[in-house]
Order: structure tokens, then sequence, then C-alpha cells
């Protein structure tokens, strides 16, 4: 009898990814596939993956009384849509990738007693699989440095490793930071980031004014209302550039780049991990609990990276950061080698443990 897994990711493409990778693993077995995401993610969904996709809108603001309510009713409305969903598809098994999307899915599957599985991508647990943890059967994490769970769940943990997509996976290592031209690329992840659109051309400026003889091609993600402002300084300063709202075609800009700022959501840090291409993190710092700096930090005690936070992410440091690493290319080279030492494949891994659980 054929096996039906339900997959649980929604509201930024860090808990999202990380799921489609799985199915894509997932889908060389002999099960059928489900995936419930919110209407952020329905973007990201690609047209000729073989999952059925069902959105379930629910986007949790708790300023203001009014909001408040809101949300309660959209949180509501979710988790009964979610229970008649799954009562119809009859899942095997329910594997939530944290974020609050996943909170009507989980606590359906607990409703019903399915078992239920959770995927932590970041170096902290998430709310919502923190307070899913007691009642999953497994808790599958990207990093062994995941701190704040309890002891008594230990015997759940299994340690994956990254979970990356295929088009990712398929690319080759880096190996030559050397070109001539050095390959630059910004983004912000799919929450964006307005301030790289201030702070990365400060940054070039004071660069080619120490270092004229620098080339260098940029790629950035921007919004539209910044890219004109944007493209007027890089053609200023003489720069060549790419700008564009969002990169359908990650891989191919990340074969050609020697260097990333981003900011450090799992999946960012699991991609660029896969093919060892080195980064500058500025973690979101509103993000929950402060994870992304937490991810940062785990990549830069490792030496396979480095990471600004955003206040101390001032022009003049990042320009000095800059000179030094395309100066002295090695340093590239071995933060790629030390990225590469810690890449693992994370979907295969889980895969093999869920079908083994059913």
């Amino acid at each position: 009898m054929t096996k039906i897994i339900l997959l649980s990711a929604g509201g930024t493409g860090g808990h999202f990814f990380p799921a489609i990778a799985l199915a894509e693993e997932l889908q060389k077995t002999n099960c059928k596939i489900h995936l419930i995401t919110d209407k952020r993610c329905e973007k990201y969904l690609s047209t000729d993956a073989k999952l059925e996709s069902h959105i379930v809108n629910l986007h949790i603001k708790i300023s203001g009384i009014v909001n408040k309510i809101r949300s309660a009713f959209q949180l509501i409305t979710a988790c009964i849509k979610t229970l008649f969903l799954m009562i119809r598809i009859k899942p095997d098994v329910v594997i939530g990738f944290g974020g609050y999307p996943t909170f009507p899915s989980l606590l359906a599957a607990k409703a019903l007693h399915i078992p239920i599985i959770l995927h932590e991508q970041n170096c902290l647990l998430g709310k919502s699989n923190h307070f899913f943890a007691s009642s999953a059967k497994l808790i599958a994490l990207s990093y062994q440095e995941t701190a704040n769970i309890d002891k008594s769940l230990k015997k759940k943990i299994t340690i994956t490793g990254d979970i990356v997509r295929s088009s990712i996976k398929k690319l080759p290592q880096k190996k030559n930071f050397n070109s001539q031209i050095f390959h630059l690329f910004i983004f912000g992840g799919s929450q964006g980031a307005k301030i790289f659109s201030s702070l990365i051309p400060e940054a070039i400026e004071i660069l080619l004014k120490q270092h004229p003889d620098i080339q260098l091609f940029i790629t950035q993600q921007a919004s539209k209302d910044q890219q004109v402002e944007l493209a007027k300084r890089y053609d200023k300063l003489g720069v060549k550039h790419e700008l564009s709202d969002f990169f359908y075609m990650m891989h191919e800009i990340y074969n050609k780049s020697q260097l990333v700022i981003s900011r450090s959501g799992a999946s960012t840090i699991a991609e660029l991990t896969s093919i060892g291409l080195p980064a500058i993190f500025i973690p979101l710092p509103d993000a929950a609990e402060d994870h992304q700096y937490f991810n940062a930090k785990a990549i830069a005690d490792n030496d396979a990276g480095w990471y600004f936070r955003q206040n101390d992410a001032l022009a003049e440091k990042l320009a000095a950061k800059l000179a030094k690493l395309i100066a002295d290319r090695t340093l590239l080279q071995n933060a790629s080698n030390k990225l590469i030492a810690r890449k693992n494949d994370g979907a295969k891994n889980l895969a093999a443990t869920v079908l083994k659980i059913m």
C-alpha cells in the first residue's frame, strides 16, 4: 500500500525549501507526498513539482488589539481547515519544518493520533517545534550545536545535517576564487534586507576609493523601488551589476559567485555549505529568538565564514573585510574547505529515517 506523507512548511524560505528538498528525495520512493504551506510561500511552488500542495492562509500579527483578534480568527480557521484536510487525505506521518504556519498541521496530527516528525534547521529550536517536541516521534536537527532542547527529549533526536534542494546539490564544489573580476552576490533571503541597499553601495564606494584597481560584478537582491537608486550608484562607481527583487535561478548565480553577503537563515547557510561558497553574514536582528545570530556564529566559530551584527555592520568595516578577502583569496578557499567539511546529505538521511519509522 502506498504510504502518504504530509509535509508542513511556510512563512519563510528557510522553512519551506528544506521541505521541498525532502519531498524531492521521498519522491524517489513509492510514497505520495502532500505539502501544506501558506500564501507567502506559494510563489516558491514549482509547476513541475510532483506533490500535491494545499494553501492554508495564516499570517499572525500580534501588535494591536485588531491584529490580535484577526490573527486568532485566522488561526482557528486554519486549524479547522487543516483538520478536515487531514481527515480527507489520511497521512501516515506529518513532518513539520518549524514556523507558526506549521502549528495547525501539527495540532491536527496530534488530535488524530498521526505520528509527528519535526525538523529544525536552525541553531535554536523554534517555538512551534518546541511546543510539539514532547509529542513528536522524532526531532531531526541540521546542527549538532542546536540549543534549548530539554534533556528528556535527547532520545528523540537525530542529526541529519543540512537539507538542500537538488538544483543546488548538483552544483560543483567551489575551487577557483582567483578570477580577475570578483563576483559578489548580495541577498536578504525570502524576507529581504532593505539595509543592504544603503550599506553595500557605501562599502563598495569606500573599497574602490582605497583600491581602484579592483574589478567587481555585483548581483544584488533589492526591491523594485530601491533598484533605480542602486543602479545609479553602481553606474557612478563603474561597477557592473545585476539587480532583481527575487532570483529564481539561485543555482546559476551561486555558480559564478566568489563571495556572498546575506542574512544567515538556515536554508541560505545549507545551500552555501553544499557548494563551499563563503559568506559574510549579517543576521536579521529581529529573527525569532535571535536564531540567525546563532546560525552565523556556528559557521564563524568553525572558521567557515564571517559575520557582523547589523548594528556593527558599518560601511567602513565591511569595506575593510572585502578588501582583505579580495586581496588574499586563500582566506576564501580556506573558508570554502571548512564549509565543505560540514557538508552532508541531510535530505537523504532524513528520508531514510522517515521511511524506517513508517
